[in-house]
Order: structure tokens, then C-alpha cells, then sequence
């Protein structure tokens, strides 16, 4: 349901937003994306570390 509204309403988001939030959204996404991935890869050496 919440995939299909972001869907549903991505063409009313790109107008209110313009190109350059579009953009902004974009980035900071990937940096929160690009920070969970290494605090799961941080934790996984550490397990590994614990169990050796």
C-alpha cells in the first residue's frame, strides 16, 4: 500500500519539489543508505571478532 502511494503520487512530489529537491532527496537518501550499510558490515567484524 505505501509503495503503491509513493508510486501514485511521484509526479505530484516531482512538481512541489522541483529538479533540484528531487536531487537533494536523492543524495541524502544514499548517504543514509551508504551509513546503514556500514554499520552492518561494522557489526558483522565485530560478531566475527567476538567468536574467534
Amino acid at each position: 500500500m505505501c509503495t503503491w502511494a509513493a508510486m501514485r503520487f511521484a509526479g505530484v512530489v516531482h512538481r512541489v519539489l522541483k529538479d533540484s529537491g528531487v536531487t537533494l532527496v536523492t543524495r541524502i537518501a544514499g548517504v543514509l543508505l551508504a551509513a546503514i550499510a556500514t554499520q552492518m558490515i561494522a557489526n558483522g567484524v565485530i560478531e566475527f571478532v567476538r567468536t574467534v
